[in-house]
């Protein structure tokens, strides 16, 4: 009987042990899998800090929710692939923060959009522009820590 308990009990701490383990992702893997999750976002980024460059007191807020929605739809899916996945322990932690806090704020910068009146008096440029710088930042760490080259971009 106590056989058959020991022989069950090894039985399922190896399959727990395999499953830890097969969730696991080398640094290497992580790495490719974080540039292709985040290409299309920074080129959104990019795209969108361009547009908003262009706007004057006239720009209209309709104008600045157009412009924005494809970014937005682009954060809001990054932001999703990223948190599900499996990460390096090393770097799970900053990817995590990554979402819930700096593209979390980005969101909400989008979102806020029809309620700035003048879109191009800077305020919300200069808003725009400090969170990316911020999230600019903490990605350099993930890069960093993921053994990928820096850039200005998440």
């Amino acid at each position: 009987m106590k056989r058959t308990l020991v022989g069950a009990v090894l039985v399922v701490a190896t399959l727990l042990v395999a499953s830890s383990a097969a969730g696991a992702i080398g640094m290497r893997a992580a790495g490719k899998q974080y540039l292709k999750d985040v290409t299309s976002v920074d080129a959104a980024l990019k795209t969108f800090d361009s547009q908003i460059h262009a706007w004057t007191n006239s720009t209209k807020d309709v104008q600045g929710e157009r412009e924005a929605k494809s970014l937005l739809s682009a954060l809001v899916n990054v932001r999703f692939r990223l948190l599900n996945q499996a990460w390096p322990q090393s770097v799970k932690g900053n990817v995590v923060f990554i979402c819930t806090q700096d593209i979390s704020s980005l969101e909400e910068d989008l979102r806020e959009i029809d309620s700035n009146s003048m879109l191009g008096n800077g305020a919300f440029q200069l808003t725009f522009s400090a969170d990316s710088r911020t999230l600019a930042l903490d990605a350099f760490y993930v890069r960093k820590d993921l053994g990928l080259p820096n850039s200005r971009s998440l």
